[in-house]
C-alpha cells in the first residue's frame, strides 16, 4: 500500500515536473510569440508609414496627372484654334490668289482693246499725216506760181477737202452688257441688249433693242469682249448683220474661273444695216458694274 502510493507520488511529482517542462516551454514559446507579434506589429506600423508615404505621393502624382491633363487639354484647345486661323488664312490666301488671277485676266483683255484702240489711232494719225502732206503739196504748187485757173481749182479742192473733214459723220459707241450678273437663255436664242451705254457718239445704238443701225454708208469696225465662270461648260456669242450671221465663236473651260474672250471684225453697211450680239440657247454670261462684256463700233471711214 505504502508503496502504491510512494508511485503514485513518485509519478504524480514526474507528470508535475513535467507540466512544468511544458508550463515553461509553452511560456518560452508564448514569449517567442510574443516577440514575433512585437516584431510584427513593429513591421505593420512601417508598412503603414511606407503606406501613407505612397498615398502621399500618389496623391501628389494624381493632382500633377490632373494638372497635366488640365494643361494638355488647354493645349489641344489651343492647337485647335491655331488650326482654324491657319485654315482662315489658307483659304483668304487662295482668295487672294483668286482675286489676282481675275486682275491678271482683266487686264491681259484691257490690254488687246487698248493695243486695238492704238492700232486704230495710228491708222487715223496716217490719214490725217496723208491728208496733211497733200495740202501741203497743194500749197507748194500755189506757190510756185502756176496758172490762176489751176489755183482756183486747187482752192475750191482744199475747201472741198476741208468739208469733207469737218463734216465727216462721226458714229462711235460702247456699251456694257449689265450690272445684274448673269444674263441667260432659255430655251431659244436671246438677242442680247447691252443696256449700260459708256459711249454713243451719233446715237447709232439702241440699249433699247441691242441693235446697231447705220446712219451711213460706210465701213465700220465691231468688237466685243464677254466672260463666264466656267466650271466644265461652254461660253457662245453671235453676230449678225441684218439676219445674217457674221460669226459664231465659242470658249470651254473648267477651273471654275473667270474666263474672257474677245474678236472684232470690220463690215460695210448700207443706211439702215442693223448689227446685233445673240446668246444661243442654253448658254450664259456674266457683267456687272465691271464691265467684263462690252459691245463695241465705229465708223472707220463713208463710202
Amino acid at each position: 500500500m505504502v508503496d502504491k502510493q510512494g508511485m503514485t507520488l513518485s509519478f504524480t511529482q514526474y507528470e508535475l515536473q513535467n507540466t512544468k517542462y511544458l508550463l515553461n516551454k509553452i511560456e518560452a514559446e508564448n514569449d517567442a510569440v510574443k516577440q514575433r507579434l512585437v516584431a510584427s506589429e513593429t513591421k505593420v506600423e512601417a508598412l503603414e508609414r511606407v503606406n501613407l508615404a505612397q498615398e502621399a505621393e500618389v496623391t501628389a502624382v494624381k493632382t500633377r496627372l490632373v494638372a497635366s491633363e488640365t494643361e494638355l487639354l488647354n493645349l489641344r484647345k489651343e492647337a485647335a484654334a491655331q488650326t482654324a486661323d491657319l485654315r482662315s488664312v489658307a483659304e483668304r490666301l487662295v482668295a487672294t490668289e483668286t482675286d489676282m488671277e481675275h486682275m491678271k485676266k482683266d487686264t491681259a483683255a484691257q490690254h488687246t482693246d487698248l493695243t486695238n484702240m492704238k492700232t486704230e489711232v495710228m491708222n487715223l494719225i496716217k490719214e490725217q499725216a496723208a491728208q496733211e502732206a497733200e495740202l501741203i503739196v497743194l500749197k507748194t504748187r500755189i506757190n510756185t506760181g502756176e496758172a490762176q485757173t489751176r489755183l482756183a481749182a486747187t482752192e475750191t479742192e482744199v475747201v472741198n477737202l476741208e468739208k469733207e473733214i469737218t463734216e465727216k459723220p462721226k458714229v462711235a459707241f460702247s456699251a456694257g452688257l449689265t450690272d445684274s450678273g448673269y444674263i441667260e437663255a432659255g430655251n431659244t436664242e436671246l438677242n442680247l441688249v447691252f443696256t449700260r451705254i459708256i459711249t454713243n457718239v451719233g446715237q447709232a445704238y439702241s440699249n433699247m433693242t441691242g441693235f446697231f443701225t447705220a446712219p451711213v454708208k460706210g465701213v465700220y469696225y465691231f468688237r466685243f469682249t464677254v466672260m463666264d465662270v466656267l466650271n466644265s461648260r461652254l461660253m457662245y456669242i453671235r453676230m449678225f448683220k441684218n439676219e445674217e450671221q457674221v460669226m459664231w465663236l465659242g470658249q470651254y473651260d473648267n477651273d471654275g474661273q473667270r474666263s474672257y474672250f474677245s474678236s472684232g471684225v470690220t463690215l460695210q453697211l448700207e443706211v439702215g444695216d442693223v448689227v446685233n450680239m445673240r446668246l444661243p440657247a442654253g448658254h450664259r454670261l456674266y457683267d456687272n458694274s465691271d464691265n467684263h462684256s462690252t459691245f463695241s463700233g465705229f465708223l472707220v471711214f463713208p463710202l
